[in-house]
């Protein structure tokens, strides 16, 4: 893995909520920022099991031909669109 030097501007505030954090998981705050960063890119990267889920249930019934599915118009009425 190549890894990127980044230099980031941070409130100071933030900056001690996030030490005390980093304290707390018995971590540097180095370690816990990349460790949060990474997770967080991960989270954003795929989509959730649920999700997946719910789509892979639409797939099928698209393709059983039982999806049913609102005219644009109606949605459009429903949520003031």
């Amino acid at each position: 893995m190549n890894k990127v030097r980044k230099l980031i501007d941070m409130d100071e505030k933030i900056l001690n909520v996030l030490e005390i954090e980093a304290k707390k998981q018995n971590r540097s705050l180095k370690s816990f920022l990349e460790y949060t960063l990474e997770e967080t890119a991960h989270r954003l990267e795929s989509p959730s099991e649920e999700y997946r889920n719910m789509m892979d249930s639409m797939l099928h019934k698209l393709e059983k031909g039982k999806l049913q599915t609102d005219p644009i118009e109606l949605i459009e009425k429903k949520y003031g669109l």
